[in-house]
């Protein structure tokens, strides 16, 4: 059977990498710990982890509906 998922596996390994690198940052911008990066900085790397995440749990749920769609 086909994985759906599979195509899209390195990058939903890439996506959990930038959330957790994206909460390290926030949670040492948040705690006062010098790393030369502000708490602007940290919030707009969890935007951006964020916001990759959400386009490919977009791209695996299109492609649920159109394996749906053919079930049908």
């Amino acid at each position: 059977m086909f994985d759906v998922g599979d195509t899209l596996r390195e990058g939903l390994d890439e996506a959990r990498s930038r959330l957790r690198d994206a909460q390290r940052a926030l949670a040492q911008a948040n705690s006062g710990v010098a790393t030369g990066r502000s708490a602007d900085a940290a919030m707009a790397q969890t935007a951006q982890a964020a916001l990759f995440t959400e386009a490919l749990l977009s791209a695996e749920h299109a492609r649920l509906a159109e394996i749906k769609a053919v079930v049908k």
